[in-house]
């Protein structure tokens, strides 16, 4: 029986991912442990509502805007939320923490 692509697995393959090197998927210790113990409560809605926008569209953007926005909100939410981010995290590794850790202290989009 001939398969369609779309009915093939989105899991990548073991030989896909090279020897040494971290999954995709793996989020930096760093990370996680600042995810833990970071608090939104500063967080202003503007912050929010632009770092919702920017992820939802960053794919649109030139290289060079993308980074010059990622870098500009990651200050702002360094300047609104303590502890600081890692310093080792991607700027858009950090909003999208920032986020889901403002939707959960908040009830927001959680399943019951």
């Amino acid at each position: 029986m001939r398969r369609r692509w779309w009915q093939r697995s989105a899991q990548p393959s073991p030989d896909a991912v090279p020897t040494g090197q971290p999954a995709p998927e793996t989020v930096p210790p760093s990370l996680l442990a600042w995810a833990q113990a970071v608090d939104v409560s500063r967080l202003s809605d503007r912050t929010v509502r632009q770092a919702e926008r920017f992820l939802r569209g960053y794919r649109h953007m030139t290289l060079y805007d993308r980074r010059q926005e990622a870098f500009r909100l990651r200050d702002a939410v360094e300047a609104q939320v303590s502890p600081a981010p890692p310093a080792d995290a991607h700027p858009m590794d950090v909003l999208a923490t920032v986020l889901a850790v403002r939707r959960k202290q908040l009830g927001i989009g959680l399943l019951s």
